[in-house]
């Protein structure tokens, strides 16, 4: 017994701190939309999320505005430049406040001159003008998180993770599309999303949502209240008035109480909460990233639409004269959006991360890139080629201009990248998610990311995920387990604290219900 209770008392203190945070962070995850205005400073954060040399997706992309005029999109926001990039300004004027409402996924013009942007939630159109943004979100009729923008001729086409939506010229409205199950489709899902989905609640709708928030708080309020069961009694003797002292013996009773009625009554929910984070990340995600499931009767898989929550782009090729859709099950050629989708047999390595780009440079052969890598993709052969077999690729910040850099061989394999251009002048720039700037061929600089850019803040929901999942803890856990075993340690770990503490619970009530069953037995004598 006395065993058990110092496990539960040390190794839960120890955990205490990182309970709460990932209890919070978890609650934040869940309501992204509902904190999307809330950013923190990035120069309270670790050096590793800080913009330099245009790092951590601060650019995905470009787009040509005028003869002179480029805009540089991402998860900074929108900046304008020139082919020179002598200097950079917002161009962010009517976009919603937040670092996540500003996260720029892609800016398309179509046939009729018209532009427009998508950020996380939103769809803008801008006003060429005032050089503003006007926000177009409600004629989508949506709240589903979007995806991707293509066009094909007056048609503008817009997917989010589960549904296509397509308007015609001039774009009041939207048509909601669900589009046809493959040949190869079976109704099943990857193990891993079924996981995700169990562990945040989202598995059964805002319901499960919201109950897996509350064990969330329960969390938070069993480290709250360990802790003043622990410290509170030391206190509590240095305490020289009787009725001072007898009032905080009774809120620690009360602690005491709560905090094991609590433990006891969520235990088993919170140790399938803990058990489906543990296998969210590596070492203990290998064991099921490639298996599938039936979906859940009553769950929010159970669904006949094919591809719920497996959309991530779309493009219409003008030379094959066909749609072509990437899914987190690959790439899908159709001839018509109401087409039965056929599996594109060769196609570049992409990471588990998906596609950050994916660009027609002439017909027949796209860019595609991802955090395995850069390639050069011809459609009609299915040949693809890594950029680093081709022609070397150089960092562009001055510091270390002229340095050939090779494939970053991480968990993932390849360059990982996360944006890329061709509009500037003689230059074909890859934006590494790790390293910044990159040029391709030849070693020409790219510009300074300007200290405005540097200070755009962090969104919320990226921090809360960040330490969700452990890689905020980076500097501290890396010297003593490595940031892919935290997980895993501190799961174990919690559920140790939590399984032993109902050890000594169930121990410590059933000695006095036996006790009071004496003393009973003996009044009746």
């Amino acid at each position: 017994m006395k065993f058990f209770l110092k496990v539960h008392k040390w190794l839960g203190l120890l955990l205490a701190f990182f309970l709460i945070v990932f209890s919070l962070s978890g609650i934040f995850l869940n309501h992204r939309q509902g904190i999307a205005k809330l950013d923190i400073p990035r120069s309270v954060l670790p050096d590793s999320y800080k913009y330099e040399n245009w790092n951590n997706s601060a650019v995905k992309g470009t787009f040509k505005l005028g003869p002179d005029s480029i805009l540089l999109y991402g998860g900074s926001g929108v900046w304008l430049t020139d082919s020179l990039h002598s200097g950079f300004s917002s161009f962010m004027e009517g976009m919603l406040n937040g670092a996540d409402n500003r996260n720029t996924t892609n800016i398309l013009r179509t046939e009729n001159n018209d532009i427009f942007a998508i950020t996380t939630f939103d769809l803008y159109q801008l006003n060429t003008t005032a050089n503003k943004w006007d926000r177009q979100t409600h004629i989508l009729g949506l709240d589903e998180r979007i995806a991707d923008i293509t066009s094909k001729g007056d048609s503008l086409v817009i997917i989010t993770r589960s549904h296509a939506y397509i308007s015609t010229y001039p774009h009041q409205n939207f048509h909601k599309i669900e589009l046809l199950a493959p040949s190869d489709y079976r109704k099943e899902i990857p193990l891993f999303r079924a996981i995700w989905t169990l562990h945040s609640g989202e598995m059964f709708g805002s319901i499960g949502k919201l109950f897996v928030d509350f064990i969330g708080l329960v969390f938070i309020i069993l480290s709250l209240s360990g802790i003043v069961v622990l410290f509170f009694p030391k206190v509590i003797k240095r305490i020289k008035l009787r009725e001072k002292r007898r009032k905080f013996s009774s809120f620690i009773r009360g602690n005491l109480r709560w905090h094991n009625k609590l433990g006891s009554w969520f235990l088993i929910f919170s140790i399938i909460v803990i058990l489906s984070g543990i296998f969210l990340r590596p070492p203990a995600m290998i064991f099921i990233i490639r298996d599938k499931i039936k979906p859940i009767p009553g769950s929010v898989h159970d669904t006949s639409n094919p591809w719920f929550e497996k959309l991530r782009n779309i493009r219409y090729d003008k030379y094959s004269k066909e749609w072509f859709i990437y899914t987190s099950g690959g790439f899908y050629s159709l001839q018509e959006l109401d087409s039965k989708p056929a599996a594109i047999p060769k196609v570049p390595l992409i990471s588990v991360m998906g596609v950050t780009v994916l660009e027609e440079l002439a017909p027949n052969l796209w860019v595609v890139g991802s955090f395995n890598g850069l390639y050069y993709w011809e459609r009609k052969s299915g040949m693809s080629v890594d950029i680093t077999q081709m022609r070397p690729v150089f960092l562009t910040e001055s510091r270390v201009e002229g340095n050939l850099i090779e494939p970053q061989r991480g968990v993932m394999g390849g360059i990982d990248v996360s944006g890329y251009s061709k509009d500037f002048p003689n230059k074909e720039i890859v934006f590494s998610y790790s390293k910044g700037a990159l040029t391709i061929g030849k070693p020409e600089a790219f510009a300074q990311i300007p200290d405005k850019i540097k200070d755009v803040n962090m969104s919320l929901w990226h921090v809360s995920l960040e330490a969700h999942v452990g890689r905020i803890y980076t500097p501290l856990v890396n010297n003593i387990m490595g940031e892919s075993y935290f997980i895993l340690f501190s799961g174990i770990a919690s559920l140790i604290v939590f399984i032993f503490g109902y050890i000594i619970y169930r121990k410590r009530y059933r000695k006095k219900r036996k006790n009071e069953t004496t003393n009973k037995d003996q009044e009746s004598l």
